[in-house]
This record gives structure tokens, C-alpha cells and sequence, in this order.
């Protein structure tokens, strides 16, 4: 509201400008009577008015966005800003189509902040509009009484009021009012009937029933006011004007004009003589201007009025016409792009930060449900571009979604983008439901051009960390196994402390990323140690002991595999004709993405991908093979060094017989091999399994 009432303002400071500098004291009063009226409408339709402009992105680019938008400049430090940064190829390899997305009722959102002053400036307003519109209305009574009381006498297209004791005629609408005797005794001069008659002929008293209103509603501007004078003086002007043509002599109307006015009584909201104005009257009816000047006035006016509401409707192009150019940026990038929206501080306290699913935003109270391959465009708005999208309540920035069912226009990511889309670092398998209180971050890593990459579309994480990840649980026992409740556990930057209860379980919420943990039981020498998350902790306390800790790694891998690597034996047997690639992404310790890439002589390369997601078993549709059942199962090694991917497929007609696989992957204890065993079954039996020789794959570093 701030930033429109300022734009209007200065629109009509402006052209207010233009019509006192070249109107005001010239023969042109058709014109300045509609420029009056349409410079007001104008002024108040400009801030809706938007003309994208393409500025770029640099420092130049972020000053013109302020001037354009009016927006006050704020500490770069408030916001998240995109950064571009270049990791190891090795460690950031990712791969995948789209995925997941959201669908959720409007919201109804609440403002933070300034709640107290925006109350009081409303109650301001509500109080002014009251008097303003007191005002209006007794007015308005003023003159029905007046019409009430009067005698009154019909004419072909107008109707004259009769009073006593009235001093100088005035015209509302169709109506003259007059004084009883001055009538009767024809004592009112044709001239000055005439004039009043012109004002009825030219309706001027809808222009001041318009201004009125706008003075009314907007009470606070003092430039209405001055719009309103100027026109009810260019009124007289249009009259005088009318009467003057018609008379065959000028200065006795110029006399009438003086003698009539001298007493003159204001009545509100009327059109009439009025003796503030006389001097100006009477110089504008000796003025003269050459049909040249007017013409040249009249352009001058126009042409500079267009100008100015076409600079003042400029704006920057950020969120419309210049996404596609900003993703073609992307597109060019050659280093990792991430794009991120924080929805809690580094305390976990909520900030204004949006969820926006399909021109929808969200309220701290809905919930984000997650539909696989439903996504159409995702996209980060940060910093001035999401508050002007948005508003204040994106001021940490704004995340878009948009969906194939309500999103019909705009081109889908997938053409540019092969998006994997991770919860806390693990890749969902189905639908996902999170509530935007338990939003963390999000955020878009968007991938350089490898080597043996499709050039045509990007890797993309759409990254998703939850505030219910950040926990650290596990259970406090004394040297001999004994629960140990009554114990403190606490973090660094949390003010919140869990206690153990009689099992010795606990549970700490809100735990930093970096946080240090300290464990507290009473006599016992305190333990310390980084946070873990999404495994439970094992703590030993006890007096007259050393306190120890250790992870329940159990289904959990402890190694990473995430990487590039290249086949150095196929079963046994270099690779001669063909190149085997693998690029694997690992997400934390409950998920793998494996995408493998074979180029033969030829050129021509072939490509599949396989999700393992650990201590599972899944159901994998196998169309068009509609009768063949798949089912994949996952597990870790006790250990944590390895995992095992086993693939069963059964023909549900009998078609064959039950053809099961199992490919067991591990590293070399330097971890620059990757092993893949793998035994292959069809049947039911021992004798019917077989081993394969190992797959042995190098890792590419870096600089290859």
C-alpha cells in the first residue's frame, strides 16, 4: 500500500506539474478540464500498470529495480543469496527425471510485525473517511433542503429554484437556484443567467461530484484538493467563455460579472459565482492565444504525460519475461548453481519465507503433499524479486511450484532439467507429506555439463531438509547396562535441554548442523561429541569411568560411495569395445542413486538408473510387461561397509521360471575400487544359483 500510495502521489505531483507550468493561464479549457479528470484517474491506475523491462542483474541493475519500484533498500545480509561455487565432480553427480510436487488450499496468511502501527494508521484512515464522508453527505442535504424549500419552474431541459434572500445564483446538476424577488422583478442580468445555464449544458457538476469523492477516499492526499480547485476555476473559465462568445459586449459582462459577485454566499457542491476567483476571471477573459500556441500546448502536454506514466509504469522483468532468460543463464552456467530458501533461522525460529504451490501461497498451518512425477516448474525467488512477487511475507524468499494439472502455459522443467528430488537427504519412493511448519530448507543444486552428460538438459537436486531431521535420540546406560535416567543432554546454540527418562531413553530437538552435544548425568564425568542424526546414540556413563559413546549402525551404511567411476573389468574381462561409466550420488545413509552409462565404438551411449533405498522391499511396475511381478530388495551389511540389491522377477501366467539376482556392493579399503559381486538364480534350489566374476570399477578423480 506504502509503495502505490508513493507512486500515485508522485504521478500526480507530476502531472499536476505539466497543467500549472503550460494549461493554467491559456485559452485551452475543453482540454484542461479532461486532463484535470483523466491526470487524477491515471495517477491512481499507474501503480497497476506494469511494462517489463529486462535490467540484468548487476549492481546498476539492483539500483534502477529500487527507483522503478520504490522499494527501500535493505541489508543484503536479511536475505539468502544464490551462490556459485564449484565441488569435486565426484561428490555432486546426480541424475534422475521429475518427481514430486504439491497441491494445497489457499491460505489465509497473517502479517508479523508492525502489526500495531499498521492498526493505528488504519484506524486513522477509517476515522478521516467517516468525517469525509459526513461531510459528503450533509452536503448533499444542504442542497435538497434548499431545492425542498424553493418554488420551482420546469424548462424544456433545465429547472429553476426560487429562494429568499439569496444573494448570487449557483447550479447543481439540471438546477439554477435564484433569488424570489431578483427574479420576479427581473433584476438578474441574461449574462449572468447564462453563465449558470453552462454549467448545467456542460455538466460540470459531475466533475465536482468526481473530485468530491476522491477527496472523500483519499482525504490524505493534498494534491486531490488542488486538482479540485483547478478544475471548479476552469469551470468559471468555460462559462465565462460560453457567454462571452455569445455577447456582443464583452465589458458589460466583465461589469455584471462584479456587481453580482460581491456578496456572493459559497454553497457547498454547487457550480456559481464566486468572488475568490474574480481577479483571474477577469484576466482570462482578455486573454489572447493563437490557434498555433494552443496546438503546440496541447502536444507538448500529451506527449510529456505519456511519457511520464509510461516511465513510472516500468518495471523489472524478474519474475515474468526474464525467467526464461535466467534459466538459459543457468543452462550456460559452468559451475554448481544453488538456489536456496531458508524457512527457519539458524535458531530453528520460523522467518518469513513462502511456499507458493500453483500461484497459491501457503500458511504456516498447511501441509506440502508430495505427488511424484506431477512437478512441472520449480523455481527460487530471493531477496527484492520475491518480495515484489509476493510481498514482505516472502522477505527470506519464495519457493514456486507450479503442477501439470493447473499449470498449462509455461514449459516444463524436464526440457532443461533432469531433477532428483531428496527429503533429508534420501530419495522418496512415494507421494510425501510435509508440513510447511516443518520445512527447513529447500533447496535447487543445478549441475555443470559433464563429459559424458546429455548437453541438452542439467542435472538438478531439489533439495529438501526437514526440522524434524535435526534430533538427536538414544539411550543413556550405566557401565553395568542399567538405564540411566535424570541425565542432561544439551547442544550448542539450542536453549532447550531433554532429560533421560526411566528407560534412559531422550530425544533433543532443533540440534545445529555443526552443534557439540553435551551429555550431563549426576557424578559422572560429562561426555561431548559433533551431533549425529537419524541414528540412535548408545551413551555409557558412570562414576569412576570414562564416558564412551557409540552409533547404532545397524541397516545403516558407514561408507560413501557417491562418486564417478570407470569399469576396469567386466566380469572378469577388461572392457574393450564399450566404456562403462557409473555415477553414483549417496544421500547420507538410507539411499543410493546409481546412473550407468555404456558408449560403444560407435559413439552411441545407453543409459539406465536405479534407486536403492536401504532395508527395504518394493514393488517395481514392469509395463508393458504387465504379468511379470519385479520386486527389489535392499539391505546394508552388519558392518555398514557394503550393500546388497536383490531383484526377483516371477512370471505371474508361468510364463518362466522365478529369475532372481543379487548384486552385492562394496569398496576397497583405500576406497578408490568399487566391487560389485553378483550371483544370478532361475528356479528354486542351490545348484541353480550361479557367481559371476566381479565388476571392478577405478574412481575418476577430479582433473580427469
Amino acid at each position: 500500500m506504502t509503495a502505490y500510495l508513493i507512486r500515485s502521489g508522485v504521478c500526480m505531483v507530476l502531472l499536476f506539474g505539466l497543467y500549472h507550468l503550460i494549461l493554467r493561464k491559456e485559452k485551452l479549457f475543453s482540454f484542461s478540464r479532461f486532463y484535470l479528470i483523466f491526470a487524477v484517474i491515471f495517477s491512481l491506475a499507474v501503480p497497476f500498470v506494469s511494462i517489463p523491462v529486462e535490467i540484468g542483474s548487476g549492481p546498476a541493475a539492483v539500483e534502477i529495480a529500487e527507483a522503478l519500484n520504490h522499494i527501500q533498500p535493505v541489508n543484503s545480509g536479511e536475505y539468502p543469496e544464490v551462490t556459485v561455487q564449484q565441488n569435486s565432480i565426484a561428490d555432486e553427480t546426480v541424475f534422475t527425471e521429475p518427481a514430486v510436487t504439491g497441491s494445497l488450499p489457499q491460505p489465509v496468511q497473517e502479517q508479523e510485525g508492525h502489526g500495531g502501527i499498521g492498526v493505528i494508521l488504519l484506524i486513522i484512515y477509517l476515522a478521516g473517511l467517516a468525517l469525509m464522508s459526513a461531510r459528503f453527505v450533509k452536503n448533499v442535504m444542504v442542497v435538497r433542503r434548499m431545492l425542498l424549500k424553493s418554488e420551482k419552474i420546469e424548462q424544456s431541459w433545465y429547472r429553476i429554484a426560487l429562494l429568499d434572500g439569496l444573494s448570487s445564483p449557483f447550479s447543481f446538476l439540471r438546477t439554477v437556484f435564484l433569488d424570489r424577488q431578483a427574479y420576479r422583478k427581473n433584476r438578474i442580468p441574461a449574462n449572468v443567467l447564462r453563465h449558470e445555464l453552462e454549467h448545467i449544458r456542460q455538466a460540470h457538476s459531475h466533475d465536482v461530484i468526481f473530485f468530491e469523492l476522491m477527496n472523500m477516499i483519499f482525504w490524505f492526499n493534498p494534491m486531490l484538493y488542488l486538482f479540485g480547485r483547478a478544475a471548479r476555476i476552469n469551470h468559471e473559465y468555460l462559462a465565462d467563455d460560453a457567454v462571452v462568445r455569445d455577447s456582443r459586449d464583452p465589458e458589460t459582462y466583465e461589469g455584471e460579472l462584479i456587481s453580482f459577485i460581491r456578496s456572493r454566499a459559497i454553497v457547498p457542491f454547487t457550480c456559481g459565482l464566486n468572488s475568490s476567483m474574480i481577479k483571474d476571471r477577469l484576466l482570462m477573459l482578455n486573454t489572447v492565444t493563437s490557434a498555433a500556441g494552443r496546438k503546440i500546448r496541447m502536444a507538448a502536454v500529451t506527449v510529456m504525460s505519456v511519457l511520464l506514466l509510461t516511465l513510472l509504469s516500468l518495471r523489472p522483468a524478474y519474475p515474468d519475461a526474464q525467467d526464461d532468460r535466467n534459466r538459459k543463464k543457468l543452462l550456460r552456467a559452468e559451475d554448481i548453481v544453488i538456489e536456496e530458501v531458508n524457512f527457519s533461522d539458524p535458531g530453528f525460529k520460523p522467518v518469513k519465507a513462502l511456499m507458493v504451490i500453483d500461484g497459491k501461497p501457503l500458511s504456516f498451518s498447511d501441509t506440502v503433499v508430495f505427488d511424484p512425477g506431477q512437478v512441472k516448474t520449480i523455481s527460487v525467488r530471493q531477496g527484492r524479486d520475491a518480495i515484489r512477487r509476493h510481498g514482505r511475507d516472502a522477505k527470506g524468499g519464495a519457493v514456486e511450484i507450479t503442477t501439470y494439472q493447473n499449470d498449462l502455459k509455461s514449459d516444463p522443467d524436464s526440457n532443461y532439467f533432469k531433477p532428483t528430488w531428496t527429503v533429508n537427504n534420501r530419495v522418496p519412493e512415494g507421494p510425501v507429506r510435509i508440513p510447511v511448519s516443518n520445512f527447513r530448507t529447500l533447496s535447487l543444486w543445478t549441475y555443470p555439463v559433464f563429459p559424458e552428460q546429455d548437453r541438452i538438459r542439467r542435472w538438478r537436486i531439489v533439495d529438501i531438509m526437514t526440522r524434524d531431521y535435526y534430533q538427536i535420540r538414544g539411550k543413556v546406560i550405566r557401565k553395568n547396562g542399567d538405564p540411566f535416567p535424570g541425565v542432561k543432554v544439551s547442544s550448542t546454540g539450542n536453549p532447550f535441554t531433554a532429560t533421560s527418562d526411566k528407560d534412559g531413553r531422550f530425544l533433543l530437538e532443533d540440534v545445529g548442523e555443526d552443534a557439540v552435544v553435551t551429555v550431563t548425568g549426576e557424578g559422572c564425568e560429562p561426555l561431548y561429541f559433533r551431533a549425529f542424526f537419524r541414528h540412535d546414540l548408545k551413551i555409557t556413563l558412570d562414576k569412576d569411568s570414562e564416558p564412551d559413546f557409540n552409533l547404532d549402525s545397524e541397516g545403516h551404511l558407514a561408507v560413501d560411495f557417491s562418486g564417478r567411476w570407470r569399469c576396469r573389468e567386466m566380469y572378469g574381462i577388461p572392457p574393450v569395445e564399450s566404456e562403462y561409466i557409473y555415477y553414483i550420488r549417496q544421500y547420507g545413509s538410507d539411499s543410493v542413486l546409481i546412473r550407468q552409462s555404456m558408449k560403444g565404438k560407435d559413439g552411441r551411449e545407453y543409459r539406465s538408473e536405479t534407486v536403492y533405498a536401504f532395508n527395504t522391499i518394493r514393488r517395481v511396475k514392469t509395463e508393458p510387461m504387465e504379468n511379470v511381478e519385479v520386486t527389489v530388495i535392499c539391505s546394508v551389511s552388519p558392518d555398514g561397509r557394503s550393500f546388497t540389491g536383490t531383484t526377483h522377477r516371477k512370471s505371474k501366467i508361468g510364463l518362466f521360471e522365478e529369475y532372481r539376482t543379487k548384486n552385492t556392493w562394496s569398496m576397497s579399503d583405500d576406497q578408490n575400487q568399487l566391487i560389485i559381486s553378483s550371483f544370478v538364480s532361475q528356479g528354486t534350489g542351490p545348484d541353480k544359483e550361479k557367481e559371476q566374476p566381479d565388476m571392478v570399477f577405478e574412481r575418476i578423480r577430479e582433473e580427469e
